[in-house]
């Protein structure tokens, strides 16, 4: 008896050590009233991370550290081994001064360029759906600063933003 408890012991102490602590936030995947679906990451109800796709196809995140002037930005989002250069625009939330929102629309290609949503432009989606899905953690970055994301645990995530209609 006295042998099993020490057992019994010893395996739950051993799982509370080796278990990560809670994550503070959560992936989600939503669907609009057209069924159009938005891959979103929150942390401490506020928005770090949204893939999202309609007429357009969107990502939003937290830019890491201090951002100069809203404008043209680049944006770092990488797995430990691969990571993508993005570029977009910083936009300045209203009511938090402290808060940056990098976006970047159509995966950086224009509405005017007719690779839109082409072969060139599935390569580029191919490639940032690869980048998300592996990712464990997922590192965004800027040229000052970083931060992590868990690995994407919301169901069906990268088919109904594959099936999304473009």
């Amino acid at each position: 008896m006295v042998v099993l408890r020490k057992l019994v012991l010893t395996i739950v102490l051993c799982l509370i050590a080796g278990s990560a602590p809670a994550a503070a936030g959560s992936w989600r995947l939503e669907f609009d009233n057209r069924q159009l679906p938005s891959l979103s990451y929150s942390e401490d109800g506020k928005l770090t991370f949204v893939l999202g796709c309609g007429r357009a196809f969107g990502l939003h995140a937290k830019y890491p550290g201090k951002a100069g002037r809203a404008g043209k930005a680049t944006l770092m989002i990488g797995d430990g081994r691969r990571t993508m250069k993005l570029v977009g625009e910083l936009e300045e939330l209203s009511g938090d001064d402290d808060l940056t929102n990098f976006v970047q629309w159509d995966l950086g290609f224009s509405r005017q360029d007719p690779d839109l949503f082409g072969k060139r432009w599935k390569r580029v989606e191919k490639h940032l759906l690869d980048l998300l899905g592996g990712a464990s953690p997922l590192t965004i970055s800027s040229k000052t600063a970083s931060y992590q994301l868990p690995k994407i645990d919301a169901p069906d995530w990268r088919a109904s933003i594959e099936r999304c209609g473009r």
